[in-house]
């Protein structure tokens, strides 16, 4: 090979390696946002699961393709049995297609697998599309971090999305049975994030979190009178509240927590002026009887005020049209 060929592989492979090490930058256009929130795809790496696992697939490119959103969001229990390094490939593969960006907080069904979550994390940063990152390694869990998004005109950051590890099942149960919790240390990282981004902003910056497993509030939110959507199933929560919610009404930023989990439950309402919400449950294979179309939540936000618009997408239509605008 000669030298001018050489050079011009090098310069190729570079042009490359740059294009799949950046990650994307989130950014407003025409000083709207939009997200999209797949939730419980329990997809199963089984031929038995493959009819559940097309549909959800399908499902996906088809919500991706009519709302064209500028982030997609995982709420936990994405793949959830043996074969996940493959699996988890084949549910990435319409963001590689479809140019989309996304990022994935993990469930407590996301642990029951051949892989550790930390080793699923590493499979998608893989994908050019990526943009989950451990924020902190000395953090517990895998994936907590944050995602600003900037003005229209790419300078200073407007929103941020938050991502936490809610973990999976209590590590002590002589002490405490049921669902684990997310950790003191993960709302103390919270906390100094706000806090930087409100110091950068000259006031707390409008935020949405994102998790799995909901926290204790959210039983509060489903049985008021004013709350919109289905709410059919009780809420599956940890026994303990270790005060993330109360963190997020001191440090005044979030306007939002969205989460998966129960599969039967779609709802939007207000606790202490934050909007709580599930997702739509968006795969096919049923964990148990589920009752509901499967689908995705939507989220449209705006540049200049806090604000956010939010609804449910199936194949069928549009569900639940809901407003929170924080005075």
């Amino acid at each position: 090979m000669n030298k001018t060929k050489l050079l011009l592989t090098v310069c190729a492979f570079l042009l490359v390696f740059n294009a799949f090490s950046v990650r994307p930058v989130l950014k407003f256009k025409d000083h709207k946002f939009k997200i999209v929130q797949f939730t419980d795809l329990h997809w199963v790496n089984d031929a038995k699961y493959n009819n559940g696992n097309d549909s959800t697939l399908m499902l996906m490119r088809k919500v991706i393709e009519t709302e064209k959103p500028d982030l997609v969001v995982f709420t936990g229990d994405v793949v959830v049995s043996s074969g996940a390094k493959e699996a988890w490939k084949k549910v990435l593969q319409p963001f590689r297609d479809l140019h989309v960006p996304f990022a994935v907080a993990f469930g407590n069904h996301d642990t029951e697998t051949d892989i550790t979550k930390q080793k699923a994390l590493e499979i998608l940063q893989k994908n050019p599309y990526n943009l989950t990152y451990n924020a902190d390694k000395k953090l517990s869990g895998v994936g907590n971090c944050s995602l600003p998004i900037k003005a229209t005109n790419g300078n200073a950051n407007k929103w941020v999305i938050y991502l936490f590890d809610s973990h999976a099942y209590s590590q002590d149960t002589t002490m405490v049975k049921g669902y684990d919790w997310i950790k003191n240390d993960q709302i103390q990282w919270y906390r100094n994030q706000s806090a930087k981004y409100s110091a950068e902003n000259n006031a707390p910056l409008p935020s949405l979190a994102f998790f799995h497993i909901p926290t204790p509030e959210f039983e509060y939110v489903r049985n008021q009178k004013t709350t919109l959507g289905n709410t059919s199933e009780g809420v599956c929560s940890p026994y303990l509240n270790s005060g993330l919610f109360t963190a997020f009404v001191e440090m005044k930023d979030v306007l939002g927590v969205f989460v998966g989990h129960d599969h039967n439950d779609d709802f939007v309402g207000v606790a202490a002026n934050i909007c709580l919400g599930y997702g739509r449950k968006t795969g096919y294979n049923s964990a148990y009887k589920e009752i509901l179309e499967r689908g995705a939540r939507v989220f449209e936000l705006y540049e200049n005020d806090k604000k956010f618009d939010t609804y449910i997408r199936t194949l069928s239509g549009k569900y639940f049209e809901y407003t929170f605008n924080r005075p």
